[in-house]
């Protein structure tokens, strides 16, 4: 394959992914406008609320540019859709599902598949298959330090917890368990919080304290970087805001707890982000379950208002 083919292809992929996310538009279908002009980024840092806010900082070829308030389209990662043209992903399309569960469950699977494997829809049959070999690829590779197996490990995670059947999302609970030989990266544990929150959003639970032990790691989490000397540190905000609202998903009495680590922290903007993307959750809880988002207004302390299902 010569370097245009590559370039090519890699575009298609990094376009499907930001389609997957819920963007609206792709960099191609935005540089096509008459008055959009192409820039190069240069370095930059992003960050997204489990409300789906993105705020950001790029250096481009043009100038420095900030974007806030840029929003995602929420999606079900539990829903299971129809495996279609339309829903193959570029670049990865001569892999089969079957090949590719037949790929992953190799020894040492080629990280670049678990991308792949992240993109592709599998019927219910095929997740039953492919759960357990996510499992053991993660718990293979989840105390690596290297780069590449940090993008492995995160996709391979997310599309774990985007397949597996609610009624199990206990088990992640493993993967936060601080008496592990090495603690999970920050990196992945963001990506953990991240979609315990997604399905709960989209899922509140019938009712309090289903899942204790979860929601115990995740209080440990919350604990550990909403600590004032760290909370400034690369990614540490990140980490700590989406663990406490991930316990706020799962209708845990932890929580109370938590909101209280993050409204006594120092840093204002902490507290209110906090609360931003829980009045999010809130209004996306209306419409799936009152009694939740009853329960949400509570364990806020905010005055309880009528809530209205549509």
């Amino acid at each position: 394959m010569n370097r245009d083919e590559m370039v090519r292809r890699f575009d298609e992929i990094v376009a499907e992914m930001m389609r997957r996310q819920g963007f609206p538009k792709t960099l191609r279908s935005i540089s096509r406008g008459t008055t959009a002009e192409m820039v190069n980024i240069l370095e930059g840092v992003g960050e997204i609320s489990p409300s789906g806010r993105i705020e950001g900082s790029i250096q481009t070829d043009k100038g420095h540019i900030v974007f806030a308030g840029v929003t995602r389209n929420r999606s079900d990662p539990q829903v299971v859709q129809s495996p279609g043209e339309a829903d193959a992903a570029p670049g990865v399309t001569e892999y089969s599902a079957v090949q590719l569960l037949n790929e992953v469950a190799a020894a040492e699977p080629p990280r670049g598949l678990l991308c792949a494997v992240e993109l592709t829809q599998f019927s219910a049959s095929q997740k039953q298959v492919l759960l357990p070999l996510l499992w053991t690829y993660i718990l293979r590779n989840r105390n690596s330090n290297k780069p590449d197996d940090l993008v492995a490990v995160s996709a391979a995670i997310r599309k774990y917890i985007a397949i597996l059947p609610m009624s199990r999302i206990s088990e992640v609970a493993v993967l936060l368990d601080s008496g592990n030989r090495a603690q999970l990266s920050i990196e992945l544990e963001i990506e953990v919080a991240k979609m315990i929150y997604r399905n709960f959003e989209v899922h509140p639970p019938v009712r309090a304290d289903q899942y204790p032990e979860l929601a115990s790691r995740l209080f440990e989490m919350a604990h550990a970087y909403t600590n004032p000397r760290v909370l400034l540190r690369d990614k540490y905000s990140a980490a700590a805001s989406l663990s406490i609202e991930a316990l706020a998903s799962l209708r845990s009495t932890l929580t109370a707890q938590a909101l209280k680590l993050g409204s006594t922290s120092p840093h204002r903007w902490f507290s209110e982000l906090i609360s931003d993307d829980l009045d999010d959750l809130y209004e996306h809880w209306i419409a799936k379950n009152s009694d939740a988002a009853a329960w949400l207004r509570e364990v806020r302390g905010l005055d309880m208002a009528p809530v209205m299902t549509q």
